[in-house]
């Protein structure tokens, strides 16, 4: 398996309907919706944004899947992760 790189990580819920916000570590904050699906660092659960949009230093995203606040904060604290490979082609 090819290195993986971070790109993203979870923060607080945002809203009632599954949002959460979300700080990318990507030139372009957006490029996180075209790497597919984002992986957690052990590999074994995968999120696909279904929609971010800008807020003041961070996106608000939803993942699909994921549509309750609850399910949302468990969320919380995750780092999300690409194989580099992904990412070379946004240099």
């Amino acid at each position: 398996m090819s290195a993986l790189v971070c790109v993203a990580r979870i923060g607080a819920a945002h809203g009632v309907r599954g949002a959460v916000k979300l700080w990318t570590f990507t030139e372009d904050p957006f490029a996180i919706r075209r790497y597919g699906p984002l992986l957690s660092k052990d590999g074994k659960r995968q999120f696909e944004v279904a929609q971010a949009r800008e807020a003041k230093d961070h996106l608000v995203a939803t993942f699909k899947g994921v549509t309750t606040r609850d399910e949302a904060e468990r969320l919380n604290g995750v780092e999300l992760y690409v194989a580099r490979e992904k990412t070379a082609r946004d240099r």
